[in-house]
């Protein structure tokens, strides 16, 4: 009797090792999803579409000021050419998404959505062109330094991410300001992934281990 429950006891700690470890697993990789209605929060890019940048899409970024005046509204003009060739009777065409470091950005049409003051994006109906126009209404303080980061895909309407789908970046700054963002550092991005990756191996062995001894 006393073997037995043992034996369950074991069987029972084993599965919640596992169940531990694959959870920790999980929150290191991200959901590749197709959003035709826009997704927020992009920092890597479409990878959902295709893994890397493709300097075949042409970005261009038209509206933002040299220097902009506190508290006023500009228009933003985004738009892509080349990239990916449409398939007959294609579903879509492509979509963006614009973050910028300060002031506020608002949509000009139901193509495009806003998901908070410094991010917007487009949406279902959006997905079915390659131009979209929004507004940005500049701080109230005119010595800040704006960062923007705009991401463009292109997809061929096919309904299926994949390599045929092509996307491109465009990052820079304007303004009067010197303020800088720091680059996400190499050791950061990929130690630290290394690092849990190697922490859950050990702890695997070693309850396996203690198992075995058991």
């Amino acid at each position: 009797m006393c073997f037995r429950r043992s034996a369950n006891f074991m069987r029972n700690r084993q599965k919640w090792v596992l169940a531990f470890i694959f959870c920790l697993m999980i929150q290191q990789f991200p959901v590749a999803e197709s959003y035709p209605y826009g997704i927020d929060d992009v920092e890597n890019g479409c990878t959902c579409h295709n893994a890397v940048a493709t300097i075949s899409v042409n970005i261009t970024f038209e509206g933002i000021p040299v220097t902009y005046e506190a508290n006023t509204t500009y228009t933003l003009s985004i738009s892509a050419t080349g990239g990916a060739q449409s398939v007959e009777n294609h579903t879509n065409f492509g979509g963006f998404n614009l973050w910028m470091s300060g002031g506020i950005l608002n949509n000009l049409s139901d193509e495009v959505q806003v998901f908070s003051d410094n991010e917007v994006g487009h949406t279902e109906n959006g997905n079915d062109q390659r131009a979209w126009t929004v507004d940005w209404t500049a701080p109230a303080d005119n010595t800040t330094r704006i960062h923007y980061r705009l991401h463009v895909n292109t997809v061929n309407g096919d309904g299926v991410p994949s390599d045929e789908d092509q996307w491109n970046r465009k990052i820079g700054s304007f303004g009067q300001g010197t303020q800088t963002i720091e680059p996400v550092s190499p050791i950061f991005l990929y130690g630290v992934p290394i690092c849990l990756i190697s922490l859950i191996v050990l702890i695997y062995r070693r309850e396996m281990k203690k198992l075995n001894d058991d």
